[in-house]
């Protein structure tokens, strides 16, 4: 029991970092292909993520030495159908007029191991039909994929990190995890009766999506930075300007300076002007800036917005911290900047917290400029 509990709990302890990092991809996709985050799904589609990673860990773990493998000899292929049954008959030690056998034969190998790969895919098969949809076709094969990628894992060495196989590549465990997943598929209705169907989850979905959430437009936020500091990173390596990455504090003089405000001019206001009021990562979440005031989104509106979002922010925030002006004010007058700036700071944040409750959820910088974000999301009419 304990070779199958181990892996299990490596896995609860990878499995947060994994979560981690599929995190935004995942919020992303959410966005393009549903236009919102739904709560159940998120659930449903964490466990699935869950079930793979244990299901991976199963069959590598646990991990032998490899000077250990290196001195493995025999063959690492079985390629006769139904060997299993032939390995029961011939190791079981149930009586079949003896009912006291029957425990102790059942707590063989011959008999837990085929168990098990019937067990290991029953979850996929459970995935497949209730989240997925698919056909019981589609199932068969996307089982029996699975069970040949778990096997030419354990074949090739995890790839060569071995000298060769340390476990056996089975035709045997290619039909009982096919079967697992059939299993499955027939059961799936006992287990997701109570929950929601697809359909409904989509459907939820696609009517939260015409709202853009706070988490939305953070989400666009943070991407559109993430590649603005990895091509800061790729003109600096070219040596097209004086630094490698973006920093608030470093630089000298005003050369940190002069690349924000004309970063932000080019991106979040030329850009956007010709690019119906999109940046990458808006487009990314499906959403885009409109004018409240007029037809058509101008420059100027993008002016207003983007110079009271950023450029005020970095008066505020950023210039205290730049070694030109710590250098250059006296220690009252720094503090005294600073201290508006963390004043400014918490105001805004408190302005964002007020908002969250309020009917058109528009920051000031919206409203002065008179632009608003609306979202792009269009589901198919197939997926209605």
């Amino acid at each position: 029991m304990d070779a199958y509990l181990f892996p299990i709990k490596i896995a609860v302890l990878l499995f947060p970092i994994l979560a981690f990092v599929l995190t935004l991809p995942f919020a992303i996709y959410q966005y393009r292909k549903f236009g919102g985050l739904n709560f159940l799904r998120n659930v449903v589609l964490y466990t699935f993520i869950f079930y793979l990673l244990c299901a991976f860990l199963l069959i590598l773990l646990p991990l032998p030495d490899p000077d250990d493998v290196a001195k493995m000899t025999g063959s690492a292929v079985q390629l006769i159908p139904f060997k299993f049954v032939q390995d029961f008959l011939a190791h079981t030690v149930i009586v079949w007029n003896d009912p006291s056998t029957y425990l102790v034969g059942l707590t063989q190998a011959v008999v837990l191991q085929p168990i098990f790969n019937i067990l290991l895919v029953i979850p996929f098969g459970i995935y497949l039909r209730y989240y997925f949809r698919f056909s019981f076709r589609k199932t068969v094969l996307f089982s029996f994929l699975l069970s040949l990628f778990f096997e030419v894992t354990q074949l090739t060495g995890i790839y060569g990190i071995y000298p060769h196989a340390y476990r056996l590549f089975d035709v045997d465990d290619l039909g009982l995890n096919t079967l697992g997943g059939i299993v499955g598929y027939a059961i799936a209705p006992l287990f997701t009766s109570l929950l929601p169907s697809r359909s409904k989850m989509d459907e939820i979905t696609y009517l939260k999506g015409k709202r853009v959430s706070y988490i939305r437009r953070l989400l666009a936020f943070i991407v559109d930075w993430f590649l603005l500091d990895v091509l800061t990173w790729i003109l600096g390596t070219a040596r097209v300007i004086p630094f490698k990455k973006l920093e608030i504090n470093g630089g000298t003089g005003f050369s940190q300076l002069w690349w924000l405000v004309l970063l932000v001019f080019l991106y979040f206001i030329v850009i956007p002007r010709f690019a119906r009021g999109q940046t990458i990562g808006k487009g990314l979440v499906r959403i885009q800036i409109k004018s409240t005031n007029s037809e058509n989104l101008t420059f100027k509106h993008l002016f207003i917005r983007n110079a009271l979002l950023y450029y005020v922010a970095l008066a505020a925030i950023i210039l205290p911290q730049n070694p030109f002006f710590i250098d250059r004010l006296s220690p009252v007058l720094f503090l005294t900047v600073i201290g508006i700036g963390f004043v400014a700071g918490f105001m805004f944040f408190i302005h964002i917290c007020i908002n969250v409750f309020s009917k058109d959820r528009q920051l000031f910088y919206e409203k002065l400029s008179h632009t608003a974000h609306i979202s792009t999301f269009k589901p198919k009419k197939s997926d209605l």
